[in-house]
C-alpha cells in the first residue's frame, strides 16, 4: 500500500486546500464517541514553564509535542455506512490546549480508505487523507487545528479495515494560537496573536512593492515540539524547482516528518493582522547543515504546486558586498513582514564563520525569524539571519547578524556544504531566481558515445545503420514492449520519420535506454529516457541532435545504457549533472565502468557493448536452459538452420535487418564467440546491479 517515492503535502479542506484533497467529507459527524485524554497540564510544571519560553535567540515556543499512544483500528468507535463502508472514529484531547496538532507513527491506508482530522467544536477539519498522502517512512502528521480536542475520522471499505494502521504517536499542543488576533484594544495596528512588534513592515505595503515576486520564497515552518522558524526556498544551478529550503541549524530538529510548511501565510493588506493558512506542506529531509555555519538545507517532501506560486531564491556567492540588504521574515509566526537596512552592510568572523552585519533603517528582527533570508539590492540571496532580535526603540543600536551564503557553500562533504545541492558543478557564482510561473523548467541533459558490438564496423570506425537504411527502425522505442521496467511514466518516446530519414555518420543505428541511477545505491532506478543511437555513436534525444534530457533533480547519478541485445554498461562512479552535458565515451578504455574492463568488449581498441542477449536476459548463454541461440533457431523456424527472417527483431545480434542461424553474417557465431568460443557452457554476465 506504502508507495516508496510517494511525497506527501498537507491538505485541508475547512480552510481552503494545500495539494488537491482526496474528496469526501466526515459522514454526520456525531458526538458519540471513546476519547482518550492526556492530563491537564500543572500549573508550574515542566510544560507549564515552557509557555512562551524563548532560545537560541530568534527561536520562540508556541507549543510542546505531547507523547500519546492511541490506535484508532483498536480503539476507536466503529459503525457502518452506506456504500459497503465503515467509519471508526477516536476524540484525542489535550486539556488547555489553544490548539492541537497530531503526529502519526504508523499510517498505512489502503485503496478507498480516507481519514479526516475534525477540530472537537465540529467547525473545521483536514483531510481527506488517503493513500496518495503516505510518506515513505510511513509517518503523517496534521497542520494545527483551533481547539483543545480533536476526532480522527477513518471511512474504510468493509473489506478493506484490516489492510489500516492509524497510530498515534504525538500531539502539539499550542499554548497560543499563533494564527489568531489579539483582542480589541491591543494599541497595534495589527497582531497575530503574539506581540510582534508594532514597526514591523507587512509584505503588503508599498515599501515591498518590489518584493512581490521574491517574497514568495519565505516561509514558515512549525515543528511538533512546539517551535518553528522561518526560511527560503532557493534555487539551483538545474532550475527544475527541486524544493530545497534553507533554514538555520539552531532551528533543526529529526522530526521533519512532522514539519508543516506554511507558504504564503501574509496579510493582504498594509496594515491587516491576518492571512491563510491554507497553503502547506508536510514533512521534509535533511541534505546538509553545519553547526558553525548554522544552516540546515532540507529537501521539502514535495515541490510546492502551481497553485502556491512558489519563487525559488537565486543566489550570490561571490563574497562581494551588498549596496544594501533586504530579508522576508517570520517574526513571533507572525504574517510575513519585510525589514530593509539601506547602508551597506559590514563584515565580521567567529569561529571561522563569515558574517554580515546589518542595522535595519525600517523593520526589525524578532524571535521566529532565524533563517530568514538576507538579500542583496538585485534580489540574490547572500546569507541568511541568525542573531541580533531588537526592538521598535533599540534596532538603530542593536545589529542582526546573517551568515554568508559564502561560508555555507564550502565544506569537507556534500553534508556539511550547499554546493553539492546547489551547485553540483562548481562553477556558478551568480545564479537568478527561478519562478516555475514564468519559465518552464530546464532538465538535466547527458551526452553518451556507445559503439554496439553487432552493428560496429572496424573498417570504417562506424556502426552500420542497415536497419534504418531498410526502414525497420521503429517510430516508438521498443524497450516497453520488451518487458523493461518504467520508471516514473517512462516509456513510448517516439521520433519522427524526418529523423529517421537523415543519413550519414549521424544517421540512426538503433533506440537504446538510458538510465540514472540512484548514486547510493546504483539498483534503483531514479529515471529512464529512450534515446537514439547514430553510427558514430552519439546518444540523442529523440528529436536525432539534442543530448538526452531528464526531468529530475540536479544531482549525483550513476549512468547507464542498455540495447535489446547487446550488454549494458553503467559508469563506476555517480556523476554531477547539470543543463549542460559534459560528455560519457563509453568507447574509452580509459573510462571507468561499473564492473571494470570486462563491463564491455574491446575490438580493435574501441569498447563496445557485448553482443548476443538474444532473450532479454542480461547474459549471453550459448547453451543451457534460457540460452541465448534456441531463440535464433525459433525464429527462422527451427527446423531448417538455413532459413533466414527479415526484419527489426531482438534475435538479429548484428543488427543487420536479417535473423540467421548458419552461414555468413549468421547471429550465432557472436554469442559463442563471447563466451570464448570453446566452452559453449560458459555465461557471459552483464555486469550491472
Amino acid at each position: 500500500m506504502r508507495r516508496s517515492l510517494l511525497l506527501l503535502s498537507l491538505l485541508s479542506t475547512a480552510f481552503a486546500h494545500g495539494q488537491v484533497p482526496q474528496g469526501g467529507a466526515p459522514h454526520h459527524w456525531g458526538r458519540h464517541l471513546r476519547q482518550v485524554a492526556l492530563p491537564t497540564i500543572a500549573p508550574g510544571g515542566p510544560l507549564e514553564e515552557e509557555r512562551g519560553a524563548a532560545s537560541d535567540g530568534l527561536v520562540f515556543r508556541y507549543g510542546t509535542q505531547r507523547w500519546l499512544q492511541a490506535d484508532l483500528l483498536t480503539e476507536g468507535v466503529w459503525d457502518s455506512l452506506p456504500g459497503g463502508l465503515l467509519r471508526g472514529r477516536l476524540r484525542l484531547t489535550s486539556p488547555g490546549a489553544a490548539m492541537l496538532a497530531v503526529q502519526f507513527d504508523r499510517f498505512d491506508l489502503p485503496d478507498g480508505a480516507l481519514l479526516f482530522v475534525i477540530d472537537g467544536a465540529q467547525r473545521s477539519y483536514l483531510g481527506g487523507f488517503g493513500e496518495a498522502n503516505e510518506l515513505p517512512d510511513g509517518t503523517f502528521a496534521t497542520a494545527l487545528l483551533p481547539g483543545d480536542a480533536v476526532v480522527l475520522e477513518l471511512q474504510v471499505p468493509a473489506e478493506r479495515r484490516a489492510d489500516c494502521a492509524v497510530e498515534v504517536g504525538s500531539l502539539t499542543h499550542a499554548f497560543h494560537d499563533p494564527f489568531s488576533s489579539t483582542e480589541a484594544g491591543t494599541p497595534k495596528d495589527y497582531d497575530p496573536g503574539y506581540q510582534s512588534a508594532a514597526c514591523h513592515t507587512n509584505v503588503a505595503c508599498p515599501a515591498a512593492s518590489d518584493w512581490q515576486t521574491v517574497k514568495r520564497a519565505t516561509a514558515m515552518f512549525l515543528r511538533p515540539d512546539g517551535n518553528g522558524c522561518t526560511g527560503t526556498l532557493v534555487n539551483n544551478t538545474a532550475n527544475n524547482g527541486t524544493p530545497y529550503f534553507l533554514l538555520a541549524n539552531h532551528c533543526y530538529q529529526p522530526n521533519t516528518s512532522g514539519w508543516v510548511f506554511y507558504f504564503n501565510y501574509e496579510s493582504t493588506g498594509c496594515t491587516g493582522s491576518s492571512g491563510s493558512t491554507a497553503q502547506t506542506i508536510t514533512g521534509c529531509t535533511l541534505k546538509a547543515s553545519d553547526y558553525y555555519d548554522d544552516f540546515a538545507l532540507v529537501q521539502l517532501s514535495s515541490a510546492p504546486p502551481a497553485s502556491y506560486q512558489p519563487y525559488y531564491a537565486g543566489w550570490d556567492r561571490s563574497g562581494t558586498t551588498p549596496a544594501r540588504t533586504v530579508t522576508i521574515e517570520h517574526p513571533l509566526y507572525d504574517v510575513k513582514k519585510i525589514a530593509f537596512d539601506d547602508q551597506a552592510p559590514t563584515s565580521y568572523s567567529s569561529n571561522g564563520t563569515n558574517f554580515w552585519r546589518m542595522y535595519w533603517d525600517s523593520g526589525i528582527i524578532q524571535s521566529g525569524s532565524s533563517g530568514s533570508p538576507l538579500y542583496d539590492q538585485n534580489k540574490r540571496l547572500v546569507g541568511h539571519v541568525v542573531s541580533g532580535a531588537q526592538t521598535c526603540s533599540n534596532a538603530a543600536s542593536t545589529p542582526s547578524g546573517a551568515v554568508k551564503l559564502t561560508s555555507s557553500f564550502d565544506g569537507t562533504a556534500a553534508s556539511n556544504r550547499l554546493r553539492d545541492w546547489l551547485d553540483p558543478a562548481n562553477s556558478t557564482t551568480v545564479l537568478n531566481g527561478y519562478d516555475p510561473a514564468g519559465t518552464p523548467p530546464q532538465p538535466l541533459r547527458v551526452k553518451l558515445k556507445v559503439m554496439l558490438e553487432g552493428a560496429y564496423d572496424t573498417g570504417t570506425g562506424l556502426m552500420r545503420g542497415t536497419l534504418r537504411s531498410a526502414g525497420l527502425v521503429p517510430l516508438t522505442e521498443p524497450y516497453t514492449a520488451l518487458g523493461f521496467d518504467g520508471v516514473n511514466g517512462s516509456g513510448g518516446e517516439t521520433t519522427t520519420s524526418a529523423v529517421l530519414a537523415v543519413s550519414g555518420s549521424a544517421s540512426v543505428v538503433d533506440w537504446v535506454r538510458v538510465e540514472l541511477r540512484d548514486k547510493v545505491n546504483s539498483a534503483v532506478l531514479v529515471a529512464v529516457r529512450h534515446a537514439l543511437l547514430l553510427r558514430n555513436g552519439s546518444v540523442v534525444d529523440v528529436d536525432g541532435t539534442s543530448d538526452v534530457a531528464f526531468s529530475v533533480p540536479a544531482d549525483n547519478y550513476h549512468i547507464a545504457v542498455r540495447h535489446r541485445n547487446h550488454l549494458g554498461a553503467m559508469l563506476a562512479t555517480p556523476q554531477a549533472l547539470s543543463t549542460t552535458a559534459t560528455l560519457k565515451d563509453l568507447t574509452l578504455a580509459a573510462t571507468a565502468l561499473y564492473g571494470g574492463a570486462t563491463a564491455t568488449k574491446a575490438v580493435n581498441g574501441v569498447r563496445c557493448l557485448y553482443a548476443g542477449d538474444a532473450n532479454v536476459s542480461g547474459h549471453v548463454k550459448y547453451s543451457g536452459a534460457d540460452n541465448d541461440r534456441d531463440p535464433i533457431l525459433q525464429k527462422v523456424g527451427g527446423l531448417v538452420p538455413t532459413n533466414t527472417v527479415n526484419g527489426y527483431h531482438r534475435e538479429d545480434l548484428n543488427l543487420d535487418g536479417v535473423v540467421r542461424y548458419t552461414g555468413t553474417a549468421n547471429d550465432r557465431d557472436l554469442i559463442l564467440n563471447n563466451i570464448g568460443g570453446t566452452v559453449p557452457s560458459s555465461v557471459l554476465v552483464e555486469l550491472l546491479p
